[in-house]
């Protein structure tokens, strides 16, 4: 062992990988790899028919072919905007410290990147059996993202604004007792 003391990583220019940003980015990835595995056929229209027309069956009996068709689409697309407000959530999360309010840019950031995802997610399904690629789902994904980066920026400032008052309120107790 030597003597003298490692540099700091502001001293070398580099900044290593705190415990904290890596528990904060393994959501993400593992997120991401479920998108691609969503876009594989296993979850293609004719695959999911199996397990989503038994739960509408039980939730409003017998249905109609067309009223079958809108519900699974109905579901389906809403699956594309919830995975995207998810990822979207989770990159928030990851790009912003513990108990701030993302930045404008970060929000503009996760967006885009989400928006790239969702592209290279429909590129990959035009190449996969019994799925195709559409341009609409890329912008259901991303309006999903977009809802899902707005709602953790809320919930980040409101989050902070009830933290505050709870600092401040020993301060406003302690006056008040004084008297």
């Amino acid at each position: 062992m030597s003597p003298a003391p490692s540099p700091s990583s502001s001293e070398t220019g580099g900044s290593a990988p705190t415990r904290g940003s890596l528990t904060r980015w393994i959501p993400v990835v593992v997120w991401a790899t479920c998108i691609s595995w969503f876009s594989t056929s296993a979850f293609s229209a004719q695959s999911t028919n199996s397990y989503i027309d038994p739960v509408l069956r039980y939730l409003f009996g017998e249905l109609s072919l067309g009223t079958f068709r809108f519900a699974h689409t109905v579901i389906r697309k809403g699956a594309h905007f919830i995975e995207y407000a998810v990822l979207a959530i989770l990159l928030c999360r990851a790009l912003t410290e513990p108990g701030r309010r993302p930045s404008t840019s970060v929000l503009v950031r996760v967006i885009v990147y989400c928006t790239i995802y969702a592209c290279l997610d429909e590129l990959h399904q035009a190449f996969v059996p019994k799925r195709t690629a559409s341009p609409y789902d890329s912008m259901l994904d991303t309006v999903g993202a977009s809802m899902g980066a707005l709602l953790f920026r809320t919930w980040r400032r409101s989050a902070r604004a009830g933290t505050e008052a709870l600092a401040r309120a020993p301060a406003a107790i302690s006056v008040r007792s004084r008297g």
